[in-house]
């Protein structure tokens, strides 16, 4: 749900453009006079075209829109229908999401058409729109807001968020099964089953999303095989080993001493081959450790998504509350991975007078690996150095108060329990 600041910044930003101060009145009248036309025409068709996926948990509307539209009036007829489809009574109230399917390259024409109809929308709407998601934006899609300039299209392209595979809509919490049913069939793409093994597969079992068998780096983050509790499972079992014994987290330099090449390599081939009871066994904590960093690193993209970095790493102060509101923005999938790693990392600092790896020095070393840049600035290496610093300074402020940022959840929340411990709950059950 967009949170009120932004609402308000909106708002604001219309306030001050002159040129849609000036058409308000006529933007409001034109409005009126398309939404009882779309009103009408509602009860006379129910065009395929477009889909009323239901509503979110937060009430929202969730919209999908099929690229194969004919022509500009069949946009307009669509783009209002989809409005008219809001309860009136609430209708200044009602937030919405649109899925817009991209399907050939004249589709460039159509979302041109959506974008220019939307524009002339109240104010209201831009401020109750969350996202709109374009499903396989090819470049003349993603090009289109370079010759735009109007407030309108600066609140649309700041909300336009370009997804290459249809499993990335599992990564937004709107995003739910009631959804996943309304998608069409001619949206499927290579990712898809990832899609149905998380709304159709045995809920209790393992969701696999892996693509990349024998690849542990270098991989999106979706591309891992997951637990059911959302955590990549390789990240699961090197966790829960080291937690097995407190000893394991009071070695001394974890996470800042190297590792023998020939155990790292062995362990890896551990994993590749899934033989995971080696893992819960292997005895060389460093090994595991360096691991968990080294995935870290590698990830395709940053566990904090880039554009989060500049926020972050220019920040002078920081609030529970305002740390909070901005992990809460992450997809589901980075957050659950970055609430895990930040508890982890608290657990292992409680040893810091023997590990002598408290939040400082924690934060020096996982700084990077959790927030990172798109790209570095060469051109300027002090500022980078300082930006670096920055967001050192903020993930030692998370690890210090992890209890109050995370304040109801636990580390057991994010790892599936061990067969030990299935045992000892079985155990109780039966007594």
């Amino acid at each position: 749900m967009i949170i009120d600041n932004e609402k308000q910044q909106i708002r604001e930003l219309f306030a001050n453009d002159q040129k849609y101060v000036q058409n308000e009145k006529k933007i409001q009248n034109d409005f009126i006079i398309q939404m009882q036309v779309a009103k009408y025409d509602s009860k006379n068709r129910d065009d395929p075209l477009l889909i009323h996926a239901g509503v979110t948990e937060q009430k929202q509307s969730v919209f999908i829109i099929q690229g194969k539209l004919q022509n500009d009036n069949n946009v307009k007829s669509i783009t209002y229908f989809m409005i008219s489809q809001f309860n009136y009574s609430i209708i200044l109230l009602r937030e919405f999401f649109i899925i817009y399917i991209n399907t050939e390259l004249k589709t460039y024409l159509h979302l041109s058409k959506f974008y220019q109809i939307f524009k002339e929308f109240p104010c209201i709407y831009f401020e109750n729109l969350q996202k709109i998601f374009i499903l396989h934006g090819n470049i003349f899609i993603k090009s289109w807001f370079w010759f735009q300039s109007s407030v309108q299209i600066k609140v649309l392209k700041s909300k336009t968020i370009y997804l290459e595979k249809v499993a990335q809509l599992l990564n937004y919490q709107f995003f739910k099964k009631q959804q996943f049913e309304k998608m069409p069939s001619y949206c499927k793409d290579a990712s898809y089953q990832q899609l149905q093994q998380a709304f159709i597969g045995n809920q209790n079992s393992v969701i696999c999303f892996q693509q990349c068998q024998n690849q542990l780096y270098d991989l999106e983050l979706d591309q891992y095989e997951f637990t059911n509790k959302g955590i990549p499972i390789i990240l699961d079992l090197c966790i829960t080993r080291l937690l097995q014994d407190p000893q394991n987290l009071q070695l001394e330099g974890i996470f800042r001493l190297c590792s023998a090449q020939t155990q790292d390599k062995q362990f890896e081939n551990y994993l590749i081959q899934k033989q995971y009871s080696e893992i819960l066994d292997f005895e060389n904590v460093l090994v595991i450790a360096n691991f968990i960093k080294r995935v870290l690193d590698k990830l395709k993209y940053s566990v904090v998504p880039y554009q989060y970095y500049n926020q972050i790493s220019t920040m002078k102060q920081y609030s529970i509350e305002e740390t909070q509101v901005l992990i809460q923005q992450f997809p589901n999938l980075n957050r659950n991975l970055f609430t895990l790693i930040i508890l982890f990392l608290q657990a292992v600092a409680q040893y810091s007078q023997v590990n002598k790896m408290g939040p400082s020095n924690l934060a020096i070393v996982f700084g990077i690996s959790l927030c990172r840049p798109q790209e570095y600035d060469q051109s300027n290496v002090q500022e980078q150095y300082l930006k670096i610093k920055m967001v050192n300074q903020f993930i030692q402020f998370i690890i210090e108060n992890a209890s109050q940022i995370f304040p109801n959840q636990k580390i057991s929340d994010f790892l599936l329990e061990t067969e030990n411990e299935q045992i000892e709950q079985d155990e109780i059950q039966q007594q």
